[in-house]
């Protein structure tokens, strides 16, 4: 009958979310890397700095993951700039605390690719320089607070407890005010990190 029917599909329904849950694995653990930066208004070179952070996967068949991280990410740009007639070279540093949801998909074992939202939030900006022989560190006002970026990149699972990780993130928004830089004004991010896997 009809109602037997969908009494055994509900029945099915719920052995096949069991399954699914049983297999879920879940890891948790730190990482650090290393970050090359730059920002879509300079004409000037990258800057390479740190990030640092945890990160926790939860792998729900052999294809699927979903991982959330929370990095410090330390990032910025080098340029040359015209200060008081003088062609003087600057470096800038924008903090941020980054939180990407990454989808993994896994096309080998161990090896995943992943992508997914990342929402940055920033910290502060500050620009360093020397001027007639003087150190100068000025603070940058007009850093947006939050800046939104898409992620994409590579993972492999070393042996049972080691991830190593190249990504890069996109800005898909401004980093600061576009009034004051006066034309877009995108982060460009690459990012190699290790990690250190714990099951949980």
């Amino acid at each position: 009958t009809k109602m037997k029917k969908l009494l055994l599909a509900f029945i099915a329904g719920i052995a096949l979310l069991g399954s699914v849950k049983a297999q879920t694995e879940y890891t948790i653990g730190p990482k650090v890397g290393l970050n090359v930066s730059n920002i879509s208004h300079s004409h000037g070179n990258s800057k390479a700095s740190v990030n640092v952070g945890v990160f926790g996967e939860a792998r729900f068949t052999d294809l699927i993951g979903l991982q959330l991280e929370v990095l410090y990410s330390r990032q910025g740009w080098r340029d040359k700039v015209d200060i008081d007639g003088i062609r003087e070279k600057v470096n800038y540093r924008v903090n941020y605390l980054n939180i990407p949801v990454l989808a993994r998909i896994y096309v080998l074992e161990r090896l995943s690719v992943d992508l997914g939202p990342q929402l940055g939030i920033g910290l502060n900006a500050k620009s360093k320089y020397k001027h007639s022989g003087t150190t100068v560190k000025e603070k940058l006002h007009d850093l947006n607070t939050i800046e939104a970026s898409f992620v994409f990149g590579v993972s492999y699972d070393l042996f049972d407890h080691l991830l190593i990780s190249a990504r890069y993130n996109l800005g898909l928004s401004n980093a600061f005010d576009k009034d004051t830089f006066g034309k877009s004004n995108k982060n460009g991010v690459f990012q190699f990190s290790v990690g250190y896997k714990f099951n949980w």
